[in-house]
């Protein structure tokens, strides 16, 4: 594929696709196994997540993209399975990168050779080695970080918050590239100073669960100030929320509006030197998405927002019982030793007031005057509560799952309903 084209992936699988001929027609690299699907090309920029394989070892979860020597097709021996066009970029996982980086290229060979299962073919092995060296001899300085690498999620503690929000932060001010909307110097200042000054917010299982559900069909919502718990914040879930697979989002603050990030978790499955290099030059969050608003924006029930704003819109009708945590003490000597006031970070559980319910008393055909002979269960849902001056506007409130029905009726058993715990345990990031 030629530098002017914008790379696409199909659609289908979320394989990168090859090119073939001018104008170019798209297909999928030889060596991937497909069900037999025709390519259905889309940009890659228009993704969360992309299938890539490190491009030097096959690893499923590439971190870097290097740009290096032109590499055309290369047949490997008698395994024509191999033959890859791979131009000058290339992706790399986190090992393979920290032997480059050390100087150590044999050990992506030999990574390869094992990968590949081509041990016992020395020549091939010498063709792997060429291979790569005709690439990293004309390498260019600078990097990009893969951001659609679909991660095993990592677990991140309200304790450790500080600390992630300080990596990502500093990764934003650093030399290596993001690719997209982030690649823009000022744009990743802006959001690094956001960081910065960020209200720190780690969700709890329960709240966890009660926003995905809340943004499983959300409304549509005018962004304004009044929704949001903080000037500038960053939340973090207990767990990756919606089928994008979210883990955090963050919103700053800028001259005419705002700016939302969405992050998903770098670095799941790693170990050892190539997992402590990534901590420490990328830490534990990469930005899959980033959308500027400015008020009285109208935000779109399917945006890859809606998970933000649905736990906004939680927090603010007093659906969360907030309490604060207790900062890793590396963080507190951390930040004691650079004269920093340790940072509050706020723990967002499912409150009592769970949002208001509509009157049991109806029957279930909706006739006031005639009595429900049983209770059941109504779906959690959204629906606009009147608010302001003259109770003239509106804003979305989730409504939880209920029973409806008089108490001395007995329950309707045909109907499912998911509940969500209102308890406040003490946790462990308490102590």
């Amino acid at each position: 594929m030629t530098a002017a084209l914008e790379e696409m992936a199909c659609q289908i699988c979320l394989s990168p696709l090859n090119t073939l001929g001018t104008p170019p027609t798209y297909v999928h690299p030889i060596q991937l196994a497909t069900d037999g699907h025709q390519p259905a090309p889309v940009p890659v920029s228009q993704l969360d997540t992309v299938n890539r394989h490190c491009d030097f070892c096959g690893d499923p979860h590439p971190t870097w993209t290097l740009v290096g020597g032109e590499v055309t097709a290369i047949a490997l021996g008698s395994a024509a399975g191999l033959v890859q066009n791979l131009g000058q970029a290339w992706a790399t996982c986190a090992t393979c990168q920290t032997y480059i980086d050390d100087d150590r290229t044999e050990k992506v060979v030999d990574r390869a050779v094992q990968a590949f299962g081509l041990g016992d073919h020395p020549q091939v092995r010498e063709r792997i080695e060429e291979l790569h060296q005709a690439f990293l001899t004309a390498r260019r300085p600078g990097r990009t970080l893969i951001t659609t690498t679909a991660w095993p999620a990592t677990a991140i503690t309200a304790r450790e918050l500080p600390r992630v929000r300080d990596r990502i932060a500093r990764f934003y001010r650093g030399t290596d590239s993001l690719p997209t909307a982030l690649a823009n110097a000022e744009t990743r200042q802006e959001v690094a100073a956001g960081l910065d000054r960020a209200g720190l917010f780690w969700i709890d299982d329960d709240f966890t669960d009660l926003t995905e559900y809340a943004a499983e069909k959300p409304p549509d919502v005018t962004i304004n100030r009044d929704l949001m718990p903080s000037t500038d914040g960053l939340i973090v879930w207990s767990r990756p929320v919606t089928p994008r697979q979210i883990t955090a989002a963050s919103w700053t603050t800028t001259s005419d509006g705002w700016r939302l990030t969405n992050y998903r978790t770098i670095g799941g499955a790693l170990d050892g030197t190539p997992l402590q290099r990534l901590r420490e030059q990328v830490g534990w969050l990469a930005p899959m998405s980033t959308l500027r608003v400015r008020d009285q924006h109208l935000l779109q029930g399917e945006d890859p927002a809606a998970a933000l704003v649905a736990t906004w819109l939680l927090v603010a009708q007093q659906a969360a019982n907030v309490t604060t945590a207790r900062v890793d003490k590396a963080v507190r000597k951390s930040y004691a030793r650079t004269n920093r006031t340790t940072p509050e970070v706020r723990i967002v559980r499912i409150g009592v007031n769970r949002g208001t319910r509509p009157s049991p008393e109806r029957s279930a055909s909706g006739d006031p005057g005639r009595p429900q002979s049983s209770r059941f269960w109504v779906s959690g849902h959204w629906r606009n509560q009147p608010y302001g001056p003259g109770r003239a506007l509106r804003r979305p409130v989730y409504i939880s799952p209920f029973l409806k029905g008089p108490d001395d009726v007995p329950i309707k058993l045909s109907t499912t309903v998911r509940m969500l715990s209102s308890h406040s345990p003490k946790s462990k990031d308490q102590n």
